[in-house]
């Protein structure tokens, strides 16, 4: 079996943290479009379910992912632990 170095798989983890985080968080600012476009059009409840999932994506992408995950591992990244 092939031995992969440390760098290497942090470096995979916080790529794909930093990838799942910006997915997170673009399908959230479209859910909040979509339910900003809902509610112009009158059509409340569809409107304030969008914004719910929204800010919930964006609450995964930003904290959960983000700030919880991709930034202590850059942290370790470059303090070198």
């Amino acid at each position: 079996m092939v031995e992969v170095p440390a760098v290497v798989v942090e470096l995979v983890e916080l790529l794909a943290a930093t990838l799942g985080a910006g997915a997170a968080a673009a399908v959230g600012v479209a859910f909040e479009q979509f339910g900003l476009s809902a509610v112009s059009g009158g059509r409340l409840v569809l409107g304030a379910w969008a914004a719910g999932m929204g800010l919930l994506a964006l609450y995964v992408g930003l904290v959960g992912l983000g700030y919880e995950q991709a930034l202590p591992r850059l942290r370790r990244l470059v303090s070198g632990e």
